[in-house]
């Protein structure tokens, strides 16, 4: 016991007081730290793609359609929701949504994996084309008394 006081005793004594610095010359602990929400660029984000799947295939299916996605012209701005509504034993069916709305649907056969690339591709092919011809009907039908949600 007595070894381990002065084993204390002297590391006291070797080790320099640490310094001391007043609290009215720190700068604020929050300083820069939310520096992205300041230039809004966070806010101004688009192109997302959400994930809401479950299963392995389903997120495969959300890489695989994500490549695809973005390798289509003008999609750079268009945010996406992708869930997946699984079963065991039939296989998962694959919603994409656009704006909350339920633009495409996929199903996904159980246990056949071999079959997700070419899905993935033919739905970011139609979800290309389908929010091109939504984007030119909500420019083309202009109704007062419409909320920009209500129309098709």
């Amino acid at each position: 016991m007595i070894r381990i006081i002065r084993a204390a005793a002297l590391l006291i004594c070797l080790c320099p007081p640490l310094p001391t610095v007043a609290a009215d010359e720190d700068e604020p602990i929050d300083s820069g730290a939310l520096t992205e929400l300041a230039n809004g660029t966070l806010e101004q984000a688009t192109g997302f793609i959400v994930d809401r799947t479950i299963t392995h295939f389903g997120g495969e299916f959300v890489r695989q359609f994500a490549q695809f996605w973005r390798a289509q012209a003008d999609t750079g701005s268009v945010d996406l929701t992708i869930v997946e509504k699984p079963s065991a034993r039939w296989g998962s069916t694959i919603f994409v949504e656009h704006n909350n709305r339920p633009v495409a649907r996929v199903f996904l056969q159980a246990g056949s994996s071999n079959s997700i690339r070419p899905l993935a591709q033919n739905t970011a092919q139609y979800m290309a084309g389908r929010i091109a011809n939504i984007a030119l009907l909500s420019r083309l039908s202009v109704d007062p008394d419409l909320g920009k949600e209500e129309l098709p």
